[in-house]
């Protein structure tokens, strides 16, 4: 499961998709859930739905193996705690302010992986670099003037931005 749609999310359900995975994809924005489907998860989930829960439970068998949090929210690495398996890791990415509460009654009953993680090994990078030689992973990306660097941070904060941004200083 892939929690978080956006610049790296897109990317990572791409990922999971070479490797042959079922991916769950949640977000909160609508325009991010399309670019899940667009990118190839097998279900998108609006995380502030009713039933957003049972749905991916439904969906997983009882909760995903996995769930990679690269969302900016509390909330959403809270829910993600919720919608994986027991036995299953929950890798946190996204860097929300504050802090982040764990239920440790939950994470011990269940069994519950969760580690931090900002890059992966020199084995990853070959791989990720393989499947975009490939053509299976392909970020979306814009190239946008540097004089527009304003309405590129609004549009950030607004949570607007589909893939990445690139500003073009020539």
């Amino acid at each position: 499961m892939i929690s978080g749609v956006g610049g790296l999310g897109h990317v990572a359900i791409q990922y999971a998709k070479a490797m042959g995975l079922k991916v769950v994809a949640v977000d909160i924005a609508e325009d991010k859930l399309e670019l899940a489907r667009e990118t190839g998860a097998d279900l998108a989930v609006n995380a502030l739905a009713s039933g957003a829960l049972d749905q991916v439970l439904a969906a997983t068998g009882g909760g995903a193996h996995g769930v990679l949090v690269t969302a900016v929210s509390t909330a959403a690495f809270a829910q993600a705690l919720k919608m994986v398996r027991r036995k299953g890791t929950v890798s946190l990415v996204g860097l929300p302010p504050g802090e982040f509460p764990t239920p440790i009654f939950d994470v011990v009953l269940k069994r519950i992986t969760v580690r931090g993680s900002i890059v992966g090994t020199r084995r990853d990078l070959d791989e990720a670099v393989a499947f975009a030689a490939d053509g299976k992973v392909k970020a979306e990306v814009t190239k946008v003037p540097l004089a527009q660097i304003n309405d590129v941070f609004e549009r950030m904060k607004a949570g607007k931005i589909d893939g990445r941004m690139v500003l073009d200083f020539g």
